[in-house]
C-alpha cells in the first residue's frame, strides 16, 4: 500500500549525527480560530540539518503551523521541542530560530551592512567587538553572494538581492533552524530559480535546519529533502519528493502534486499483489493505494504514462481537444469515452485530430473511489520545466 512515510528522512538523505543540535519536534499540535480548526493534531520530526517543506493550498494550515513553531501563535494543544527541550511556552525572542518572510522586512533607513549586523548589535551586553561584527557581516554576505554590497541601501537592491540580505540577517546569530515563510512568492520566475539555487547552496554550507512554507509544488519538490503535504489542517503525507510525486498516498495528494487524470474502474483481480483494474473493458495493473478486490477505483494516470498512437491503434481512441506549448513539451488533452486524458508529447497535434492513446500493461495508481467522481488535474499543477 502507498502510505505516508512519517517525519524521518529516507535513505539517500543526510541523517543527523548523534548529538547534533537542531532537531525539531512537533507533537500533536492543534490550533483553532473560533469555529475554524486551522491545525488539527499535527506531529512532525525534523532531523537536524534537514531541508523540510510544508506544502499545501491557501488556508491549509501550513503558515499557522510555522507561526506556532516560531512562537508567533500559541497552540491550543500539543508541544514543540528542540533537541528534546520543550519550548512551547517560550516567546519568539527566546526560541533558537530566525524567520524570513515573503516581504523582505529590511530596515529601509539602514545599509545592507547594518541590516545584516542588526541582530548582533541590538543587545549591548552581548555585542561583539566592532572588528568581529565586520568580519562576521563580511562572511555572511560572502555566503549569500553579496560581497561589495555593504553600503547599499535596500532601495538599491533587486527583489532577489533583498531576499538574500534577509537570509543573511536571519543566519547571523546561527539559529538552530531557519523558518522561511514563502520567501520566493513575490519574485519573478527567473529570480525565483536563482534564489532557490542560492538557498540550496547556503543550506549545504551551513548545515542549518531549514523549514520552508510554500504553496508551489515545483519549489517544494525541487529544493527539499522531505515534504509535508497539508490539507484542511492535517498532514496528508510526509515523504521525500520522489515518493510524493510517484506514490501520492491519498486522492488529495495525487491531485495536488503533479499533472494527471483519473479514470474510473473496478479491481477485478491481483497480479503479484497489485490490483488488476478494468476500465470499460481495458485491463491493466496499477499500483495499490488501498483499494480492495471487487471495489470501484479511481486510477491516476500521469502524462508520462500515456503516449499518442495512430488512429485505430493503442488502448483507446479519442479526439484532441487542446494542445499547449510548455517549452520542453506539448501538453495535449484528448477526449475519450472514459475520461479527458492529459499527455506530454515532444511534438504538437492539432485540435480535432483523431488519435489513439496507449499506456503500458502496468501503469497508474488505483485509489478507493469513495462513490464519487474525481475531476481531471488542471494543467497548471504540472511541474514547470526548469
Amino acid at each position: 500500500m502507498i502510505s505516508s512515510h512519517g517525519g524521518k528522512l529516507r535513505s539517500g538523505s543526510p541523517e543527523a549525527p548523534a548529538g547534533d543540535q537542531g532537531a525539531l519536534s512537533v507533537r500533536g499540535v492543534s490550533k483553532r480560530f473560533g469555529a475554524v480548526v486551522a491545525v488539527d493534531d499535527v506531529s512532525l520530526e525534523l532531523p537536524a540539518g534537514s531541508f523540510f517543506s510544508l506544502l499545501g493550498p491557501s488556508g491549509c494550515g501550513k503558515t499557522t503551523l510555522l507561526r506556532m513553531i516560531a512562537g508567533l501563535e500559541q497552540p491550543d494543544a500539543g508541544s514543540i521541542l528542540v533537541d528534546g527541550q520543550d519550548i512551547t511556552s517560550q516567546p519568539p525572542e527566546r526560541r533558537p530560530f530566525n524567520m524570513v518572510f515573503q516581504r523582505y522586512a529590511l530596515f529601509p533607513h539602514l545599509t545592507v551592512f547594518d541590516n545584516v549586523a542588526f541582530g548582533l548589535t541590538t543587545d549591548r551586553s552581548r555585542r561583539p567587538p566592532k572588528d568581529e561584527v565586520g568580519r562576521r557581516v563580511a562572511d555572511m554576505l560572502r555566503l549569500v553572494g553579496l560581497e561589495g554590497f555593504e553600503r547599499r541601501m535596500p532601495t538599491q537592491l533587486s527583489g532577489g538581492q533583498a531576499q538574500r540580505v534577509s537570509v543573511a540577517r536571519a543566519l547571523m546569530r546561527q539559529p538552530r533552524a531557519l523558518l522561511l515563510d514563502e520567501p520566493m512568492a513575490a519574485l519573478d520566475r527567473n529570480v525565483r530559480h536563482q534564489v532557490r539555487e542560492e538557498l540550496l547552496r547556503i543550506h549545504a554550507e551551513t548545515g542549518t535546519t531549514f523549514l520552508l512554507v510554500t504553496h508551489d509544488q515545483d519549489e517544494a519538490l525541487s529544493i527539499s529533502q522531505l515534504v509535508g503535504l497539508m490539507n484542511e489542517g492535517r498532514l496528508e503525507q510526509v515523504a521525500d519528493p520522489e515518493t510524493m510525486y510517484h506514490s501520492p498516498a491519498t486522492l488529495f495528494a495525487a491531485r495536488f502534486v503533479g499533472a494527471g487524470c483519473f479514470v474510473p474502474g473496478r479491481v477485478v483481480g491481483r497480479a503479484n499483489g497489485a490490483p488488476e483494474v478494468d476500465v470499460q473493458g481495458i485491463r491493466f495493473v496499477a499500483a495499490d493505494a488501498g483499494v480492495a478486490n471487487g471495489a470501484e477505483a479511481q486510477v491516476l494516470l500521469r502524462p508520462q504514462d500515456l503516449k499518442l498512437a495512430e488512429p485505430g491503434a493503442g488502448r483507446i481512441q479519442g479526439i484532441v481537444e487542446t494542445c499547449a506549448f510548455f517549452g520542453s513539451y506539448y501538453a495535449i488533452t484528448v477526449r475519450t469515452q472514459i475520461a479527458l486524458l492529459r499527455l506530454h508529447e515532444p511534438r504538437p497535434e492539432h485540435a480535432g485530430a483523431s488519435v489513439g492513446v496507449d499506456w503500458p500493461a502496468t501503469a497508474g495508481i488505483a485509489y478507493p473511489s469513495g462513490g464519487g467522481t474525481v475531476e481531471p488535474i488542471a494543467e497548471d499543477n504540472v511541474l514547470a520545466p526548469s
